[in-house]
Parts: C-alpha cells; sequence; structure tokens
C-alpha cells in the first residue's frame, strides 16, 4: 500500500459524465451496469453523514448549501446524517462494515486511513481533477487509485483571547509561563483533551506536542514512540497537565464554551474552532499564532469525503460530490469554514480577512503541516491512537512515567500490521 495522498479538486458534472439527467449505470461496487442508482421516475435519495453537521454555527450553513444543491435539480436529494464527532468513527466502521452505512461519509482522516485500506470506500478518480488540488494533498490515494475528496482541512495554531494574553509566547517556556499568569480569578490558562472518551481528540492534542518537538510516531512503518523528540513532545504536554492551568475533566466542547465567555485564555486547536467559539458568543476577541514549540511541525487535521461501498447510489453520490467540488461551491464553503481549508485552492476574500485575520496564521502554517497518522501504519491509525492515548492518560495520572509509558506502547505497537 503507497503513501496516500490528500483529497480533491475541482470536476465539472459534464466532464464527469454525471449530468444528473443522463447518468452512466453502477452499483454501489461499480459493476453492474443494469443498477444505476438514479431513478428515471423520481429523484434519487442518497443519505451524507459528517460530524460538523452537529456544529451550532458551521453545521446549519453547511445544511444550507445541501439545500442549495436539492434545490438546484430534481433527480438527486441529499438527506443530512448527525453524528457526533467521538462516536463517528466507531458508528461507520460498524454500520459499513455491516454493510450498510450512509452514501456520503465525511471520515475523520485518521479513521479514513483504516476505511480506505479494508475497502469500505469506492474510486472517484473520473470526478476529480488532481491539479485544483491543495498543497497539503498528499494522503488518499492507494495503488494508484484516489479514494475520497476533502470536506475540510484544518491546520493547527495557538489561539489565544487578546484582551487576556498582551505577552504573546512565542517558545514553550513562555507558553507555560502565560499559561500560569493567566490562571485565576476563575480563568484557566491554557486547555486540551485529556479524558478516555475523547481518545481521538487528545490524539491529535498529543500529536501537536510531538511534532512540534522534532518527533514522529513512526518512520517507515517502524513505532518510534521512544525517540527522545517525541519524549520531549509528551513531556511538554505533561508539564501543562501538571501546572494546574488547565480545566480538568472538561472536554473540548466545554473548554471551547470557557474560552467563548473569556474563561480560558489560551488553546492550540484547528483552523475551524474560532468559528466553531463565535457561534457561542459573537463577541468573543480572537487572535491566532504560530504554536510556540521548538520546530515548525504542526498538525492537520481533514474530514475526508468518501463513498460507501455499499450503496446502490454511487452516480448520484458522485453527482454531489461533483457538484460541490464546483469553484462556486468550493468558495462558498471556505467563506464559513473559519480558518480551515476547503478542498481547492480557493483565495481568501478581502471580506473574510477583515471580518477573521487570524485565518492567515492557520494559513501560512500548511507547509509544516502533517496528518495525525503513523507513517507507513496510516491503515492502523485507530488502533495505534488508543495505545498511545491509554498510555498518556495514565502519564497524566501519575501511574508511569513518561518514558515508562511511551516504552510500554512501543512494544505494544511493535505488533500492529
Amino acid at each position: 500500500m503507497q503513501r496516500r495522498n490528500l483529497l480533491a479538486g475541482v470536476a465539472a458534472l459534464a466532464a464527469a459524465g454525471l449530468i444528473l439527467t443522463g447518468c452512466s449505470s453502477s452499483t454501489g461496487g461499480g459493476g453492474d451496469a443494469n443498477n444505476s442508482g438514479m431513478n428515471p421516475d423520481g429523484p434519487t435519495v442518497i443519505t451524507f453523514a459528517a460530524s460538523i453537521l452537529g456544529e451550532t454555527q458551521r453545521g446549519p450553513l453547511i445544511g444550507e448549501m445541501i439545500t442549495d444543491f436539492n434545490e438546484s435539480q430534481s433527480d438527486v436529494i441529499v438527506t443530512p446524517v448527525t453524528i457526533p464527532f467521538s462516536s463517528f468513527g466507531s458508528t461507520m466502521f460498524t454500520q459499513v462494515g455491516g454493510g450498510e452505512g450512509p452514501d456520503i461519509i465525511a471520515w475523520d482522516e485518521a479513521d479514513y486511513f483504516q476505511a480506505m485500506d479494508q475497502g469500505l470506500t469506492l474510486p472517484i478518480d473520473d470526478i476529480v481533477d488532481e491539479d485544483a488540488l491543495l498543497a497539503s494533498s498528499k494522503n488518499e490515494i492507494m495503488d494508484g487509485k484516489r479514494y475520497g475528496v476533502p470536506l475540510n482541512v484544518s491546520n493547527y495554531a495557538l489561539i489565544y483571547n487578546p484582551d487576556l494574553v498582551t505577552n504573546v509566547p512565542t517558545n514553550f517556556d513562555e507558553l507555560v509561563a502565560e499559561a500560569k499568569a493567566q490562571t485565576k480569578d476563575g480563568v484557566y490558562g491554557f486547555a486540551f483533551r485529556h479524558t478516555e472518551a475523547e481518545e481521538a481528540g487528545v490524539w491529535s492534542d498529543v500529536s501537536n506536542y510531538v511534532y512540534g518537538f522534532g518527533g514522529d510516531w513512526a518512520k517507515d512503518g517502524v513505532p518510534t514512540l521512544t525517540d527522545p523528540a517525541v519524549i520531549d513532545g509528551v513531556t511538554a504536554m505533561k508539564e501543562l497537565y501538571d501546572a494546574g492551568v488547565i480545566p480538568e475533566g472538561a472536554t473540548a466542547a466545554e473548554y471551547r464554551k470557557m474560552f467563548a465567555e473569556g474563561k480560558v485564555a489560551m488553546i492550540i486547536d484547528n483552523g475551524g474552532v474560532p468559528t466553531v467559539i463565535n457561534g457561542t458568543n459573537p463577541a468573543t476577541p480572537i487572535a491566532a499564532a504560530v504554536a510556540p514549540f521548538p520546530t515548525d511541525s504542526i498538525g492537520e487535521i481533514s474530514a475526508v469525503l468518501g463513498i460507501n461501498v455499499n450503496t446502490k447510489k454511487a452516480d448520484a453520490a458522485k453527482a454531489f460530490l461533483s457538484w460541490f467540488l464546483e469553484p462556486e461551491q468550493q468558495a462558498t464553503l471556505q467563506g464559513l469554514l473559519g480558518g480551515s481549508q476547503a478542498a481547492t485552492t480557493v483565495p481568501r476574500t478581502e471580506e473574510e480577512l477583515a471580518a477573521r485575520p487570524y485565518v492567515t496564521v492557520f494559513d501560512e502554517v500548511s507547509a509544516n503541516t502533517k496528518a495525525f497518522a503513523p507513517e507507513g501504519l496510516e491503515a492502523v491509525t485507530p488502533q495505534f491512537r488508543h495505545i498511545v492515548v491509554e498510555q498518556l492518560l495514565r502519564i497524566f495520572q501519575g501511574q508511569v512515567s513518561v518514558e515508562d509509558g511511551m516504552a510500554a506502547a512501543q512494544k505494544e505497537a511493535e505488533g500492529l500490521k
């Protein structure tokens, strides 16, 4: 299996052979020319599942885009399905693995590697213009075929409240010092995920520290969890945990709400989060800076759109994705994503930059981002993630040292294939 290439490009319906009134025939598996999934007697109804649809701010706006598609033609109706981020991956694997599931799925990128490797998604090369890809498009091609396009790509940076933080950290020691200084009078200086229930989010958060301190989870399929740079990154996160600067036990939804209320001063999070925060409180001041780590490396997370291998409506699903990837829709999408990016290269508008000047920080780090997946072991990312997070939580709770916890994780991860 090749290292995969991320996400998508612009494709016109006519060029793809998917004009809604004259589709070619295919089944969900793409093999039966007598089952098109496009109903000549009425609209074909397909389902689209994405955790972002449950967000209070961006969810309704993407829902409006789906409504626009449904009203733009009479052959396909897309029905949105909302599943929480914390249980999205497990729910999709259960449904798709059982021969069912939504027609189009916006997988978390870490889960998508496994879904692609297990053959749970259909190839979509016929609707993708590779020349329109973002510079960060590296991860969703396998064996020469493309199986996914992005809903969004979100890079990570330091997000802070400029009314609270006047000494913006430029290195890790300054981050710790400022977090301590801000922790007073019911305000916490910092926050990150640190509970078993949010395993996927904990993985994203700790990956940023490991990458920022020059580490990688694996090289050429070999786990590197005891590498000094990995130890340094985990140790740094542990230092913040022990400093008493985070709201202990708070979930991402809870501490992002606290940020919106002026009760959390700083977080390291992805470019879509400022929009979520302002959706809670439009008056919350937000600024961003490059994460204050020793290296420029930082994480990026994508929601990857794939077509369920079980669908009997592949042509209808491709028709929607083709429309979604057109320039007009991509511009609309990027305008509502906040600091995240759409699938293709879309210039920021003057209005957007005036309203959200922090987006430039998230865009500028694109050249230094990495996916949250162990190199060469992408297909077992969920299992790898579980091993690491299990030990990380033990480290936070003082049950084991950083070195011993990562050594135990290394031993277990070496058994993954």
